[in-house]
């Protein structure tokens, strides 16, 4: 059953449709802005596969030259590897939606986000966003959106939601902007030395937006989403991590700030061995995996602690790390001596000449 639902953020207007194409997915939907069009289909496996120790997610967002109607030609007559933006949007799909599948959700899933059309003025990105989250929202995969994106620029003072390519030119200000309905999930971007409190404006800004496109989205489920399938999920054992933060203790903190790349390692791995025997001796069947999911918790724990309430990092490379400081970073030029292009057609001609 085709459905449509569609959004108004700033000038534009955004679409979602399901049940044209891609019917065989769990969720597909395609997501239009003016003349560009993006195809976003999300499946997961029912089965784990054996000895699965990890959420296996793949994310994968492609442009073909068809969508700008042209074809490979010339030297290549093939679609090459991703590029430079194509491998970056794919990361910026993930980064959001990553952390909003279940705990212990360890089933082979993927996104895949292909450009259909463009126009050269409104950015595939975000629709693309958008449409994972729409996607997985109408799936029965577990999934605990759905959540909104959209792009902020700001053109003579004024904020811009989802700005044209024409804009962002002249835009001091490129935000992307992700978050659910009372959250914000991941920002990025970049500004020309913009105070904070007009950031914190843009913010607010973009939040509204977001909110609109996830109410777009949960429209859209309510008339063709599929009731969650049941998963066997694959949680941490509450009392091994109560004997692994037990065993580890404040060891754990002083190991993680311990100097060196190797003595660290070293020291967190004398600290797993620990809570391994001590979990052995109170859950003699417990296997590697969930031991080392016991140990990995409490370790995320002591190091997000660390970071959040004694403003310390890994190796105390920032013994007074503050949200506010910043590091002295140095470069140096020249390191090449010398001419080195001379030095480079010299061994150049010493290869050549080595080869008769």
């Amino acid at each position: 059953m085709q459905q449509k639902v569609t959004a108004k953020i700033g000038g534009n207007e955004i679409s979602i449709e399901t049940g044209k194409i891609a019917k065989l997915a769990d969720g597909a939907v395609i997501v239009t802005c003016g003349d560009t069009t993006v195809l976003v289909c999300a499946v997961s496996a029912i089965v784990v596969k054996e000895g699965q120790d990890y959420f296996p997610l793949t994310v994968d967002y492609r442009e073909k030259a068809a969508a700008a109607g042209k074809f490979p030609g010339g030297y290549f007559k093939r679609e090459g590897r991703p590029s430079e933006k194509e491998t970056l949007t794919s990361r910026m799909i993930d980064r959001p939606l990553r952390p909003l599948f279940p705990q212990g959700y360890f089933y082979d899933t993927q996104i895949i986000s292909i450009l259909l059309s463009a126009d050269g003025q409104n950015d595939p990105d975000i629709l693309a966003i958008n449409g994972a989250s729409a996607a997985l929202s109408i799936s029965d995969i577990p999934f605990a959106g759905p959540i909104g994106a959209v792009r902020v620029g700001r053109v003579n003072g004024q904020f811009v939601a989802n700005p044209t390519h024409d804009e962002r030119a002249q835009s001091d200000l490129d935000l992307v902007y992700v978050g659910t309905e009372n959250d914000v999930i991941m920002i990025e971007g970049s500004a020309k030395e913009m105070p904070e409190a007009e950031f914190t404006k843009a913010l607010e800004f973009a939040h509204g937006f977001a909110r609109e496109m996830i109410q777009a989205q949960k429209d859209l489920a309510a008339r063709v989403g599929k009731p969650k399938r049941d998963v066997q999920l694959l949680p941490v054992n509450q009392e091994m991590v109560d004997i692994a933060r037990q065993v580890a203790g404040d060891r754990l903190e002083q190991a993680l700030s311990t100097e060196g790349k190797s003595a660290r390692a070293k020291a967190i791995g004398a600290l797993r061995e620990e809570v391994k025997t001590a979990i052995r001796e109170k859950f003699p069947e417990a296997d590697s995996f969930a031991i080392s999911q016991a140990f990995d918790f409490v370790e995320k724990k002591t190091f997000r602690a660390g970071i959040l309430e004694k403003q310390k990092r890994v190796r105390s490379r920032l013994q007074r790390f503050a949200p506010d400081h910043l590091r002295s970073r140095r470069a140096a030029a020249s390191t090449w001596f010398g001419d080195f292009s001379a030095r480079r057609n010299t061994g150049t001609r010493a290869r050549y000449a080595g080869s008769h």
